[in-house]
């Protein structure tokens, strides 16, 4: 499919449509029916909660079939939208199911430790995280650096900030405390962050997050590629995702330049400029970065923050970048200390009764990197030692199953596993 530049649809346009009973988007797509599906035609799409037929509507809110705007005629294409709402992992299911993309067979096999809800260090781009206040959302992308020399990673602000509600310096954990996370899980704090607006238009919903380089991974969960830049979403392209609800799926970018009303826990927002794709989301993918897969790496297009059973929204990474300031991509070399080419941190703890031996499993890693494991007794005349039983390789990465043991027969002990990584 040919590039298809993005036209502005003018103010006025957009109010006397978004006027109209029933609709909650506007924007500048691909045409769908229900006997072709997405279509290679440009069209204004009017995004309505349900459709009905016109007999059921009063006048005044038929819309029409065409508009000329700047001398051009352009169809008017009615996509029904469902509820559009911010998609933070909900206390209990409000949406019909899903079809989404099937995990990997290979990945079936991987313990249920080693789950996306589950805390990881470091932890990849697409795991569980979030506000001691919200349920949990997702880590958004691998280690950025910002303007100013911070280590960051970015995610949305009804994840990481309660929408706005919460303070420069907050804690944020890793899982999000609907997985279980807690105050010992800490992986960053706050520092910048966008307000959620009700009585305005929005940008961006987007959060700041900073960390350790050592608390984050270089690869995005399941992808395996180093984040490599940000670019635009293209219609027509198809996009992927990488979420702690639904894991990996992919779609197609239907529309651009989008203006919705999307339903937050505080009310109504309105945002413009969005990106809409097909259904790749659900509660809990809040967070995530789109993008598109190339040879030489990732390329983040837009931090999805929205959606329905029908549609994905997606804030472009310019917006995103307007607030913020420009967020550079940190590859995994980035992270070494340049005096040993080492990245090192703490993989798990755990406590050992006397004489007893434990195993767990660390990963995915890449497999650039040669990995070793080190226990560190915490407890006064504490004997530990630690080796790797075995390795399970996946498209992801390898996961390193880690046998742990108490020598000691005669005490318990508390232990930190430390990693070290090597490229």
């Amino acid at each position: 499919m040919a590039q298809i530049d993005t036209m502005e649809i003018p103010d006025s346009v957009r109010e006397d449509l978004e006027s109209t009973e029933n609709v909650t988007g506007t924007a500048f797509g691909l045409k769908q029916t229900r006997e072709e599906g997405i279509t290679d035609r440009e069209a204004i799409v009017v995004y309505v909660e349900e459709k009905r037929p016109e007999e059921e509507l009063a006048d005044e809110d038929i819309l029409p079939k065409e508009l000329d705007i700047d001398d051009e005629t352009y169809k008017i294409d009615v996509q029904e939208s469902g509820d559009v709402k911010m998609l933070e992992q909900a206390m209990r299911p409000s949406e019909p199911p899903m079809e989404m993309a099937e995990a990997e067979p290979e990945l079936e096999a991987i313990p249920p430790s080693l789950s996306r809800k589950e805390k990881w260090r470091p932890a990849p781009a697409g795991v569980s995280v979030g506000h001691p206040d919200v349920t949990a959302g997702t880590l958004g992308t691998p280690p950025l650096r910002t303007t100013d020399g911070r280590t960051v990673f970015l995610t949305n602000s009804h994840v990481a900030a309660d929408s706005g509600d919460a303070s420069d310096g907050d804690d944020v954990y890793q899982p999000g405390t609907y997985d279980g996370g807690s105050s010992s899980d800490v992986i960053g704090t706050l520092v910048e962050f966008s307000e959620i607006s009700t009585s305005g238009n929005n940008t961006t919903d987007s959060a700041l997050v900073e960390v350790r380089p050592d608390h984050l991974q270089s690869d995005i969960f399941e992808l395996g590629s180093d984040l490599r830049a940000f670019t635009d979403a293209e219609i027509g392209e198809r996009h992927t995702k990488s979420g702690r609800t639904t894991s990996v799926t992919n779609g197609k970018c239907t529309a651009r330049n989008a203006t919705f009303n999307v339903g937050f826990k505080h009310g109504t927002a309105r945002f413009v400029g969005l990106d809409v794709f097909e259904p790749i989301a659900s509660g809990g993918d809040s967070g995530s970065l789109i993008g598109v897969e190339r040879p030489d790496g990732f390329y983040g297009s837009s931090l999805l923050f929205a959606g329905s059973s029908s549609l994905t929204l997606g804030i472009p990474m310019d917006a995103v970048q307007q607030f913020h300031g420009r967020l550079e991509p940190m590859t995994g070399r980035e992270l070494v200390d340049p005096d040993d080419m080492r990245i090192t941190g703490t993989a798990f703890s755990m406590s050992l009764n006397a004489g007893q031996s434990a195993y767990r499993w660390s990963g995915p890693w890449h497999d650039r990197y040669s990995v070793d494991f080190d226990a560190i007794p915490e407890t006064a005349g504490g004997w530990v030692s630690s080796s790797v039983e075995s390795a399970y390789k996946t498209t992801s990465g390898v996961y390193y199953r880690v046998r742990i043991q108490n020598k000691r027969t005669n005490a318990s002990v508390d232990c930190d596993v430390k990693y070290a990584v090597r490229r």
